[in-house]
């Protein structure tokens, strides 16, 4: 995984601020738009989703396809039957809005480790920090010790540039594919930072859900986004045996085909 601003986003939460947002998700996923309130609502994709939804009826739908077919962020066909397609523009923007599950996951095989001593007193750098470190994928090792198998150094280099601190405040070192801190491996670092057994319950609890049909496709779709805006996605190699993400994903992605 390339580590960039459009990651930070996508990793850290689900972003739904309008009705065209919503509407954009449908299209992508194949969903009938009036039904999603129930599934937004239930999976609280934002705070400003639930005063939207409260006006969210089939005029309200209707202007937001207006809306994206305008920005030509979706095309609608001919066929009355047909759902409308989102385009190259609509899914640049969905990127920005939802997770995307990350096939790649490209790993140059370290860990790296973000350490700083920000003082106490400065408590806005300090919180400003700690949630940068998690919209970038890291987890907390301990405190002011955080963790991630991709590698942070320009992102933290940056956001030293935007709050002025000094570079001997905040460091990045790294350890081997086979090292270890203290007398943790990699797989109990994983576990510990991540709270990967918790994510593969839900993934299990989901994929279980599904094959049942206990839940509806709306909820399909934003059961698996809420649990992919909390996974890391780290590297497949370090990710347990028993491991459901990607299996959940296939099934994701066959509801979203039809099939």
């Amino acid at each position: 995984m390339v580590l960039n601003k459009r990651t930070i986003k996508n990793a850290s939460e689900i972003v739904v601020e309008r009705i065209v947002d919503i509407a954009l998700v449908a299209v992508y996923f194949n969903l009938e738009a009036p039904s999603l309130v129930r599934s937004s609502k239930r999976y609280q994709i934002s705070d400003k989703v639930d005063e939207d939804l409260e006006k969210f009826n089939y005029q309200s739908i209707k202007r937001a396809y207006g809306f994206l077919k305008r920005k030509g962020l979706i095309q609608v066909l001919k066929e009355a039957d047909t759902l409308p397609k989102i385009t190259k523009t609509g899914e640049e923007k969905l990127r920005r809005i939802i997770p995307f599950y990350d096939n790649n996951r490209i790993w140059d095989k370290r860990i790296y480790l973000v350490s700083y001593d920000i003082p106490m007193e400065r408590t806005r750098e300090r919180h400003y920090l700690r949630n940068y470190l998690r919209k970038i994928g890291c987890g907390m090792l301990q405190q002011s010790i955080w963790l991630t198998p991709y590698n942070p150094s320009s992102l933290v280099a940056e956001f030293i540039k935007e709050h002025n601190l000094s570079e001997e405040l905040i460091l990045v070192s790294s350890i081997g594919n086979n090292g270890t801190v203290g007398e943790m491996d990699l797989t109990d670092l994983m576990e510990r930072v991540y709270h990967l057994s918790n994510l593969n319950r839900r993934y299990i609890e989901l994929i279980f859900n599904m094959r049942e049909r206990k839940i509806a496709k709306n909820q399909v779709v934003f059961g698996f986004l809420s649990i992919l805006r909390d996974d890391p996605q780290i590297p497949f190699s370090l990710l347990p045996d028993d491991w459901k993400g990607d299996e959940a994903y296939k099934l994701v992605k066959n509801f979203k085909s039809g099939n």
